[in-house]
């Protein structure tokens, strides 16, 4: 009998050793229990039993120590490996609440903005109000754990009376149906900044090692708190850095193409470009429209980047700029040396820029581009309207050196009978003219304009054609090829605004030494035209040499107001077409009265002429008596010249 005790025994141990379920033990124990025989057995047996309980209960409790210690273990292999806060804190509940066996566990974390204590990561609950609930310093079992710093636990959480209730809290509680709960604080740097809790849907109570090991989740949880706001911190400073490094790269990169745009200035101002060029540079630097305007808001120069998207530079290239806000920022960007924003539309802007030339006149930029620029831009916009400036006074310089040796040429030549050998071949040279090259003088006088705004129209039309150009006296003289004067005098009208311009152009002579012959009767003649009306346009010397010799005795705005009568019962006979008949007329009697070269010269029938020329004589009187046709002739010739 022993013999078979000490066999079930023996199987008893093995099944323990080897962790067989509990009902099996039991059962193996109730079978030993039935075998024996008297009460001694019955008491051993009972022993055994009681033995048999002991060691599964340290068997389970250290097989529970393990597993805690390899959650611990396996929690901080995790907290080195990831600074994931929120991820390291699902972590931490998720073993919690395994370890114990839990129905719930959940992490809050202190808000310091509201001082109050958000759930943040939760597990097992049912109602979605759990995984949102807050709790305040003051209420649950939080004051008690802020209070102590230490665990809290409750196996009747609702009826604990050791704290003030919150209802809000307490109804999720309800819903929950939470009987049993513990509380751990976690803390950093010895202040509380949050809690880990467990609770279950009964009435249980931890043993002390289990809530050893929870307590120890709840430090780790502090751990992974501190370790994830120093590496908050630290990814901050080195998001700043890098943000710092990035803003010094692109300040020095701005700072080294400042540089080279400085650089690209002083190249073209040192090598006396052209203010195009500047121009150019100045809108390709920020892809925009770049325009030299002058004194009156005029558009002298442009250049738009092919880069520019934009409608500003159209309006003021048009002239359909307000120009308000341009003649206030024009001022007050020649008071302060700095550039002016003049509007800021759909996202592009454009500002104002005045030029310091030290000639009193008021130029200045109008810059058109699309985005903001940056200090550093507008200041390589600053520096290269300074330099633009000294360009422009440069340029003046030797404008006005070039008008001065221009002009003692011109006062050589048409001033001193005759003109020297040197002075005529340096003329020549300066006009790049063959030794057989015709020239032609051209007599300007202008209206509507004061003088210093006479000669600058003057200059700017001449400064690109190959002529010189004075003024005598009260007109503007010009020689140069006769292409060169044609545009000088084409250019001229053209940029008429307000003012009128008009004069004497010589027929083209060969010979420079007669210049001075040529002056005298073109002057002769402004004169006697001059008495007439204000002139608006440009004739040829040969058409007014004969009213200069005839007028320049008499009084000459009398004489030419006799010839215009002589037309006058043309103009009321046929107020329609007087223009036509006095062609025709002055057709006739330049071809010597004869019909058939008159209808050829005018393209129709000689019938036509004939009618035309029957109708004029019956309004006229006709023109048979030769002073009478004179008369007529020298009238017609005279309207024509005056326009």
């Amino acid at each position: 009998m022993s013999q078979q005790i000490l066999s079930a025994l023996s199987d008893i141990l093995e099944k323990v050793a080897l962790g067989a379920r509990e009902a099996e033990i039991d059962e193996m124990v109730d079978r030993l229990g039935d075998q024996a025989g008297t009460e001694e057995h019955v008491l051993l047996t009972e022993a055994l039993r009681r033995q048999v309980n002991a060691v599964r209960e340290i068997i389970r409790v250290n097989a529970l120590s393990e597993r805690g210690l390899g959650l611990l273990i396996e929690t901080t292999h995790d907290l080195s490996s990831t600074l994931a806060l929120h991820d390291l804190l699902k972590i931490i509940v998720r073993r919690a609440r395994s370890l114990v066996g839990a129905n719930i566990a959940w992490v809050t974390i202190l808000d310091d903005e509201s001082g109050v204590f958000r759930t943040v990561t939760a597990e097992g609950h049912l109602a979605p109000a759990t995984a949102e609930m807050t709790s305040r310093v003051d209420f649950g079992a939080v004051s008690l754990i802020m209070n102590s710093k230490s665990f809290f636990e409750t196996q009747d959480y609702l009826q604990d009376t050791r704290f003030q209730h919150s209802p809000e809290l307490d109804a999720i509680f309800r819903v929950e149906n939470i009987v049993s709960l513990a509380g751990f604080p976690i803390l950093s740097e010895d202040k509380v900044q949050g809690f880990l809790f467990v609770a279950d849907r009964y009435s249980r109570r931890l043993s002390g090692r289990e809530l050893s090991v929870l307590g120890s989740f709840a430090l780790h949880a502090g751990v992974a708190m501190r370790n994830a706001n120093a590496f908050r911190l630290l990814s901050e400073a080195l998001g700043e850095a890098q943000r710092n490094r990035s803003a010094l790269i692109d300040h020095i990169q701005r700072v080294e193409a400042s540089a080279e745009a400085h650089d690209e200035m002083t190249s073209l101002l040192a090598t006396g470009a052209d203010i195009g060029l500047f121009l150019r540079r100045m809108a390709i630097q920020i892809d925009g429209a770049v325009f030299l305007m002058d004194d009156e808001l005029t558009v002298r120069e442009e250049y738009i980047s092919s880069a520019y998207r934009g409608e500003l530079a159209g309006e003021i290239k048009d002239g359909r700029f307000d120009r308000a806000p341009m003649i206030a920022a024009n001022v007050q960007s020649r008071n302060t040396g700095r550039s002016v924003a003049l509007a800021n539309r759909g996202g592009e802007q454009c500002r104002m820029i005045a030029l310091h030339a030290g000639t009193g006149r008021g130029d200045s930029l109008v810059i058109s581009h699309r985005g903001e620029l940056d200090a550093i831009e507008i200041r390589n916009l600053e520096r290269s309207a300074v330099a633009l400036a000294i360009a422009k006074l440069w340029n003046e310089r030797r404008e006005t050196e070039k008008l001065i040796a221009s002009s003692t040429l011109l006062r050589h030549l048409v001033l001193v009978t005759p003109p020297d050998a040197a002075t005529v071949s340096a003329i020549r040279d300066r006009l790049s003219l063959a030794a057989d090259t015709p020239v032609v003088l051209a007599l300007v006088v202008m209206s509507g304009l004061d003088r210093p705004s006479q000669t600058t129209r003057v200059r700017e039309c001449a400064a690109r054609a190959n002529l010189l150009v004075d003024l005598f006296e009260d007109s503007y003289l010009a020689i140069g090829p006769e292409p060169a004067i044609r545009d000088f005098l084409h250019n001229l009208q053209k940029a008429r605004d307000g003012w009128e311009t008009g004069g004497i152009v010589s027929e083209p002579f060969p010979d420079l030494a007669d210049a001075p012959a040529h002056l005298g009767r073109m002057n002769r003649a402004l004169a006697v035209l001059r008495n007439m009306k204000q002139l608006d346009r440009f004739v040829s010397q040969s058409e007014v040499n004969v009213f200069a010799r005839l007028f320049e005795a008499g009084d000459a705005r009398r004489i030419a107001g006799y010839l215009q009568d002589l037309l006058g019962p043309i103009d009321r006979a046929f107020p329609k077409q007087q223009a036509t008949l006095k062609q025709t007329l002055l057709c006739y009697f330049d071809r010597q009265h004869n019909l058939s070269r008159t209808a050829d010269a005018l393209g129709v029938h000689v019938n036509t002429i004939r009618q035309r020329l029957d109708a004029l004589r019956d309004a006229l009187g006709g023109w048979d008596d030769p002073v009478k046709a004179l008369e007529l002739h020298l009238a017609l010739r005279l309207e024509t010249i005056l326009g």
